[in-house]
């Protein structure tokens, strides 16, 4: 049974979010020790990586399946629609490039950045409170979208 939580968006925004302006929550739902948040970007558009060409002409977009750290005992997941851009300069050799959240995960990461840079060190979790022996992170489990 899934369980569809208040979408409070300054509350998930300073949660998730904290100093990422670009990101709209849209849904937050908890099942199965599991709770996802949906998030889609809302800049008007952006820079060509190679060009630097401002553009807001979307060609595509696509989901990310991001792990964070957990929430409440609890694993977290957001579900980030991702915009393709097209780049409109004729001289410019990308064709289309994906909407820069670098504050948020890097490029083609399964995992945020806050996650990736967590202080663990195989034995305990600090932000827990403690050693909890044997634990280590799934990264299989990242595969799975």
């Amino acid at each position: 049974m899934a369980l569809v939580m208040q979408t409070d968006a300054p509350f998930w925004n300073s949660l998730v979010f904290d100093g990422i302006a670009e990101v709209d929550v849209e849904a937050v739902t908890a099942a199965f020790g599991t709770i996802e948040v949906v998030a889609r970007g809302h800049a008007g558009g952006a820079s060509c990586p190679d060009c630097g060409r401002f553009s807001g002409r979307v060609h595509d977009r696509y989901q990310r399946r991001l792990r964070d750290l957990p929430l409440a005992d609890q694993s977290f997941v957001i579900r980030l629609t991702v915009r393709r851009f097209i780049c409109e300069s004729t001289d410019c050799p990308r064709r289309t490039f994906a909407e820069p959240f670098s504050r948020l995960a890097a490029p083609h990461a399964r995992f945020t950045t806050r996650l990736s840079t967590a202080p663990w060190n195989g034995w305990g979790l600090p932000w827990l409170g403690g050693p909890v022996l044997g634990w280590r992170p799934s990264w299989d489990s990242a595969r799975d979208g």
